[in-house]
């Protein structure tokens, strides 16, 4: 019964990003809500993610003439990974940069988070510690001015700070955003 609060968040996340007209009102910086899910190689963990996002823009970007430049971004996430008969709740917080042009539909998306997990071992796979880093680089198309598609590869690791073991999880991770600014 441990999952039960981070399926309840993750449940309170999607249906706020299912009614964006009503976040759009509140000046806050809130560039985009969305939800994804994804999963690892079967050959190496099969595990699942599934997580609600926001995306909030920052003030500073280094733009060219023609507008063509770099973005920055700051990004949340709430959701569940699951596999091997077990779940737990994945969250995370980071900087990221979108590499773009305003308008034009297809955006470059790097970042890197911090994560935490509300448990570290699925099955016989240990990721030694429930604090984690996750980085990413994807692709995101916006269909139109209110939505977009969104792939992202995505690797999470302790990065050597939990201790001697580092084991890695790679995921390729499929979203749905939904956009109020540029």
């Amino acid at each position: 019964m441990r999952t039960f609060p981070s399926l309840l968040l993750l449940l309170v996340t999607f249906c706020i990003a299912c009614h964006p007209g009503q976040l759009a009102a509140a000046e806050s910086g809130l560039r985009s809500v969305g939800v994804r899910g994804g999963f690892s190689e079967p050959a190496h963990d099969d595990l699942r993610q599934y997580d609600a996002l926001a995306v909030f823009r920052l003030p500073w970007e280094l733009r060219s003439r023609s507008g063509w430049g770099v973005s920055t971004q700051a990004g949340l996430s709430a959701g569940m990974l699951s596999g091997r008969g077990e779940q737990g709740f994945i969250g995370s917080l980071g900087p990221a940069f979108g590499v773009g042009k305003p308008g034009f539909p297809l955006e470059l998306d790097f970042g890197v988070s911090l994560a935490l997990l509300s448990r570290d071992t699925f099955g016989n796979q240990d990721y030694n510690g429930i604090s984690q880093f996750v980085s990413h680089a994807g692709l995101r198309l916006r269909l139109d001015k209110k939505i977009g598609l969104a792939y992202r590869f995505q690797h999470m690791s302790n990065a050597g700070f939990n201790g001697k073991r580092n084991p890695g999880l790679n995921l390729h991770m499929f979203g749905i955003d939904w956009y109020f600014a540029e």
